[in-house]
């Protein structure tokens, strides 16, 4: 019987349970997985689910090719359970990737920003490596005992993080029991599902072997969930390469010139991230680093510098404009530039002399950063210099 000839039920009415009200706090709960086939993995998944939809995350352990395998990822649905964001970042081999993929809800997927023609008509997400993924379509289609649909996944290979569209069947066999079939390839398995659509037993692939509530985000995890960004915004276009190579962590020497001539060469670190959804890059500035700081910190004034950069482009000037903040010295720097050939030029003015920041001989895995100052006969002079090497 097609799905569409049947009446749809959420799936915890279907099992005999009270449709959970939903509050304006979020419900969550954690389950663990062995996988029972060859006993080479285990995955850790929890659930959020509020008013506005529901979060899938997790991370997965297992042994590929004789090598560690982690994968860490979130599925974001909207109310409906309808797929709309996935972030994967996996570790193998002693290589990190990552992979986001954004649905319209419609039909219409991005894969890291680019729009994804070949994922056209997909609608819900399948991470091969998962047996959580197949709550997705079971709680979207809510189908009543006895009927069948056909569906189109976007189906994530690991360790390849290739992306296939992949035609799926799905039918309710029983209260909690679904026929999962890979209409491509003829693979078919019985699912028992708890009352998310999580499965409890997978086919003897995945077992569910322990489930509870789950403790709140803690603070310091939600602020960075709400703050920091994958990948640059698809609205900044070809301007996300000027600052983009500067994605991860730096290291090594700074230089501050004195004003008797001696030069104070201290080590630093240098973080960098995309946040706000992308539209801006934020960095941490850090001298000494963290690792030399101590109890006997410098002074202000001394190059002691725990700060921040965010960078924004302005479309219309054609213009990065950056805002530099170090709460240890009070500095407050405005700052706008672009690249120029091999150089990126960033100008300024402080106290009404003008300033100059500069990246130079930029490399995959190094570069040079120099700060000047403007004198009244219109030369600048050096005001720091920081030679730094990428640790991550």
């Amino acid at each position: 019987m097609a799905a569409g000839l049947c009446t749809p039920t959420l799936l915890n009415r279907r099992m005999g349970c009270p449709m959970m009200t939903r509050e304006a706090t979020a419900v969550t709960r954690e389950v663990l997985w062995r996988r029972v086939m060859d006993e080479l993995g285990f995955e850790h998944a929890r659930v959020r689910r509020d008013q506005e939809g529901t979060e899938l995350s997790g991370l997965i352990l297992v042994a590929e090719q004789g090598s560690p395998l982690r994968v860490e990822y979130s599925v974001v649905c909207d109310a409906a359970w309808r797929t709309r964001r996935v972030m994967v970042t996996q570790t193998w081999r002693g290589v990190r990737r990552s992979l986001t993929l954004e649905h319209d809800g419609g039909g219409h997927w991005r894969r890291d920003g680019m729009e994804a023609q070949e994922l056209e008509g997909c609608t819900d997400v399948d991470l091969g490596l998962s047996p959580s993924t197949n709550a997705l379509p079971i709680n979207r289609l809510r189908l009543d005992e006895g009927c069948t649909a056909e569906i189109q996944a976007a189906w994530v290979r690991f360790p390849s993080l290739d992306v296939t569209p992949a035609r799926q069947g799905y039918a309710r066999v029983g209260p909690a029991r679904y026929r999962y079939e890979s209409l491509s390839s003829g693979f078919n398995a019985m699912l028992d599902v708890d009352a998310d659509g999580l499965p409890v037993e997978y086919a003897g692939v995945w077992r569910q072997v322990a489930e509870g509530p789950a403790a709140p985000e803690s603070p310091a995890e939600a602020f960075t969930n709400a703050l920091v960004s994958p990948e640059p915004s698809s609205e900044l276009g070809d301007a996300a390469a000027t600052f983009g190579w500067l994605v991860g962590g730096w290291a090594g020497a700074i230089h501050d010139p004195a004003a008797d001539g001696t030069v104070r060469q201290s080590e630093g670190e240098w973080w960098f991230h995309w946040v706000l959804e992308g539209r801006a890059l934020q960095d941490v500035f850090i001298v000494p680093s963290r690792r030399t700081r101590g109890s006997a910190q410098p002074q202000p004034g001394t190059g002691n510098r725990y700060g921040t950069t965010v960078r924004t482009f302005d479309a219309a000037a054609g213009l990065w404009r950056i805002v530099w903040v170090n709460p240890v010295t009070g500095a407050l720097n405005r700052l706008a530039g672009r690249r120029e050939g091999d150089t990126i030029i960033l100008l300024g003015e402080v106290q009404g002399q003008p300033i100059r920041w500069s990246f130079h001989d930029i490399r995959p895995d190094s570069f040079t950063w120099r700060g000047e100052e403007q004198d009244s006969a219109g030369h600048w002079k050096l005001q720091a210099q920081f030679d730094l090497r990428r640790i991550a």
